[in-house]
């Protein structure tokens, strides 16, 4: 008997790890085949990639003539342009304000992603950031230049739409979501659910053509609205059916309990949201809302198509002139390379926060 419990609770023999990689990868013979099919193409593309970007490549510090004889990648080519995709037809001796300005951007996202900033405080420092920002992009006041609207281009205008588009679209998906899931209020829900399936139902572009085109026209004849303030309507329109749904999907999950206790407990229907009924939905949500994030922050290159002047826009201006159309595929690399280390980073950032809050 005591032999029979000493083999039950025996722990299997633990495996090394060079042992459960050959299992995973060599296990059996469809899947060695399929392993060294991937290792062949991997080391093929890898070699050619490798080639170009290195080998046979023309080095950042060398001069450009050599770029006409070489069979890899043109280096000089972004040493010569990296400050017009970036900051586009800004005026040249006033760089350095979009190139602060966009810092500014990028040092409020991260200070949102501290949880001991996420508070009411935020409120007032993405007020701060974006009088900031318009200060240093616009000039006209304190000594700096006054700038056209007109001539913002490239990453500020990206980081603008993007990171503004999500903080106003983020709270109106969040007023949706709640005026969906009520019942006792039905034309307010009527509201939501045809506000969010309307827009749900048409492609992106679609919004920001309605946004840029039609939006002016409904305006009185003294107000003129900047195509980046319609573009910036146009997104929040957009991201925030998106985020409205995603939140949804968590208010339906939370038990129907809660909401019993909550109310036996006397509390009125907004501290029943707030305190019992928000935080779990969101918990749960959050998958979703961060992957929209994801999307959203990528899909703002598309406003290329109504003319805004995006890093996606500027990098094209880049390799317009005859001397560098051959490079096109650098200036494109330079962009996929800012778009891949930023979406990094917040993948990276939504795992450890889903790590965090489960």
């Amino acid at each position: 008997m005591e032999q029979t419990i000493r083999a039950q609770t025996t722990l299997p023999p633990k495996i090394g790890f060079a042992e459960k990689w050959r299992r995973r990868l060599f296990g059996n013979l469809r899947d060695g085949i399929l392993t060294m099919i991937l290792i062949a193409a991997v080391l093929g593309l890898g070699s050619v990639a490798i080639n170009w970007l290195v080998i046979n490549a023309v080095a950042p510090w060398s001069t450009a003539d050599l770029c006409r004889e070489a069979t890899g990648a043109c280096w000089p080519f972004l040493v010569e342009k990296h400050r017009l995709i970036l900051f586009g037809t800004y005026p040249w001796e006033q760089q350095w304000r979009p190139f602060m300005a966009s810092l500014i951007l990028l040092i409020g996202v991260g200070v949102s992603m501290v949880p001991h900033w996420q508070d009411k405080r935020l409120i007032w420092v993405w007020l701060g950031l974006a009088v900031t920002f318009t200060v240093l992009m616009r000039g006209g006041v304190g000594g700096l230049e006054y700038v056209q609207p007109e001539r913002w281009n490239g990453l500020p205008v990206l980081l603008m739409l993007a990171i503004f588009g999500l903080v106003f679209a983020f709270p109106l998906g969040l007023f949706l979501a709640l005026a969906r899931h009520q019942d006792k209020l039905p034309a307010l829900r009527a509201i939501a659910v045809l506000w969010i399936e309307l827009v749900r139902g048409v492609p992106m572009i679609m919004v920001l053509f309605l946004g840029l085109f039609v939006l002016p026209l409904m305006m009185p004849d003294d107000i003129k609205l900047n195509p980046l303030i319609t573009t910036m309507i146009a997104l929040v329109i957009f991201h925030s059916a998106y985020f409205a749904e995603s939140i949804r999907g968590g208010l339906q999950t939370v038990p129907l309990g809660q909401y019993e206790a909550a109310d036996s407990q006397g509390l009125s229907w907004f501290q029943k949201t707030r305190l019992i009924i928000l935080p779990q939905a969101l918990r749960i949500a959050m998958p979703g809302i961060l992957n929209t994030v994801l999307g959203a922050y990528k899909d703002t290159s598309l406003v290329v198509i109504i003319g805004i002047h995006d890093i996606m826009a500027t990098a094209k201006m880049s390799f317009s002139d005859p001397v560098w159309q051959r490079y096109g595929l650098e200036a494109y690399l330079f962009v996929g390379g800012w778009f891949l280390a930023t979406c990094w980073c917040l993948s990276s950032y939504s795992r450890w926060l889903e790590r965090r809050t489960s």
